[in-house]
């Protein structure tokens, strides 16, 4: 929940920021209103829009080693599954005080109650005042006629004027025109949306100004209609500073304000050619998608590492009794080097080996099979026979049962992430085929502590056509020297 709140709040400033240096000051109006009330969405929902990255490790234990930590499916389950019962047992039986996640959530609901009692007291004044007073048709608006000197305002389909000067056709076609531009336009919807993201999101200071944005962008889409009509901007501003002096209105409704008038003056004056304004869009379309992925659900696929990788297998590579040249072991040396990546990370060596492209994997391949035994077991890296089929493994009832659990295991089925509740769907003896790998802590800030392990299900017809792809697959890949390292930790045992 920390995690989203700063997304939203980071988000919403980020684009609030946009709107203030790039778009206030220019005649973008219309996509200003939408970049506005879309931002406010926008920055609610990115933090729950998932993107799933390709993972750049191969799967072998070299590369593996600095993300995830194999672990048996049959162990893994026993250690993840049993905490978290023993865990709410506890809190259960023993907690007398709320939390402070309690208290926190305790006030935020207090705070958005007291947040929409007040909105829905404005609602209610402002239907009052509509339910109290003579309401007059005039062509698409409905005049609500009060008897109070007041500066014209209106709400969803309602103009508010005082009921004298209006029988005596006291008030200006501008003033008529201004008021009929917000009811056209449907300002009234954006007003409530802002309001509605106050409520849920006032924790977030940045809500406060869109609501403030939003209504000054409305007068200037309104006096942009007002001034299309009468082209005369010194008359229209006499007109705004005349109606100041009886300025009263009600919370939900757009009317005239002296501290955004002289930005309104300002606006009027302004001019920006299309050159521009395609320029300014373009530039806050570049940033919602940058921030986008940046803010984003992001997770990262981990491939999987095959069975193979705990040897068992007795498979060698061919080899010839007379070894190759040494040309030869140049060349294969220099086709690996060609993937191997290596640096140093926090004191400590680190490397990666990519897959080679088919045509250097087909010649790495013959290039190794041409060596001697002795000369395969040299090499660091070598071209190992072709993988195994996974295992078949499916998981117990209660193995099944603990999967469900977000907070414990992030969910990949059939090589999708997807959310643990799909599970629902299923039960244990649907899947053939069960990985998991723990997250060092490392990888778990990448995905901000949402869970501890990965989960990898393959249902039943997904894992017979992986183990048949597998089978008809005769080549050799390049990895870790395993013959070598079954080798090496023979002698250690001895």
């Amino acid at each position: 929940m920390i995690l989203y709140v700063l997304k939203f709040t980071v988000v919403s400033a980020v684009l609030l920021m946009v709107y203030h240096f790039l778009l206030r000051k220019e005649k973008v109006y219309v996509f200003s209103r939408f970049f506005l009330v879309f931002g406010l969405a926008f920055a609610a929902l990115v933090p729950f829009i998932p993107i799933q990255l390709p993972s750049t490790v191969a799967p072998v234990p070299t590369y593996l080693s600095h993300e995830t930590a194999i672990i048996s499916p049959n162990l893994a389950p026993k250690a993840a599954t049993t905490s978290p019962v023993v865990q709410q047992t506890v809190e259960k039986t023993t907690t007398i005080f709320p939390s402070l996640e309690q208290l926190i959530g305790g006030l935020y609901l207090l705070v958005a109650s007291l947040l929409l009692v007040r909105f829905v007291k404005n609602l209610w004044l402002m239907r009052k005042s509509i339910g109290q007073h003579p309401v007059v048709r005039q062509g698409q608006l409905r005049i609500v006629l009060l008897p109070q000197a007041i500066t014209p305002y209106s709400f969803w389909n309602y103009v508010f004027v005082n009921e004298t000067e209006y029988y005596q056709g006291s008030i200006e076609p501008e003033i008529w025109q201004h008021e009929e531009a917000h009811i056209r336009q449907k300002h009234t919807f954006d007003i409530l949306w802002s309001e509605f993201f106050k409520i849920i999101g006032w924790f977030n200071p940045a809500v406060w100004y869109y609501r403030h944005a939003i209504a000054l962008n409305h007068e200037f889409l309104a006096d942009e209609w007002v001034l299309r009509a009468h082209p005369n901007p010194p008359v229209y501003q006499y007109l705004l500073l005349h109606r100041l002096c009886h300025h009263t209105h009600l919370a939900l409704s757009s009317s005239f304000n002296y501290k955004i008038t002289k930005t309104r003056f300002a606006m009027m004056q302004k001019n920006t050619t299309p050159l521009r304004a395609f320029g300014l869009q373009a530039a806050a379309f570049v940033t919602i998608l940058g921030v986008g992925i940046a803010f984003a659900d992001l997770s990262w696929a981990q491939t999987p590492a095959p069975p193979t990788i705990q040897p068992a297998s007795g498979a060698k590579a061919i080899s010839t009794p007379d070894g190759a040249s040494p040309e030869v072991i140049a060349e294969y040396q220099k086709l690996v080097n060609k993937y191997l990546t290596k640096g140093v990370h926090n004191g400590k060596e680190w490397s990666r080996l990519d897959l080679p492209n088919e045509t250097d994997r087909a010649r790495l391949e013959v290039l190794f099979k041409s060596m001697s035994e002795t000369q395969q077991l040299q090499q660091q890296y070598a071209m190992n026979p072709p993988l195994k089929p996974l295992p078949r493994i499916t998981p117990t009832e209660k193995e099944f049962e603990s999967y469900k659990n977000p907070k414990i295991y992030g969910l990949w089925l059939d090589g999708k992430k997807v959310p643990n509740s799909v599970l629902d769907n299923y039960k244990a003896s649907d899947f053939s085929q069960v990985f998991i790998s723990r997250l060092y802590k490392n990888a778990q800030a990448t995905i901000g502590y949402k869970y501890k392990f990965q989960l990898d299900l393959e249902t039943t017809a997904y894992y017979e056509k992986n183990r048949a792809e597998t089978l008809a697959d005769k080549r050799y890949y390049l990895g870790f020297n395993m013959e070598k390292w079954k080798k090496e930790n023979a002698e250690k045992g001895k």
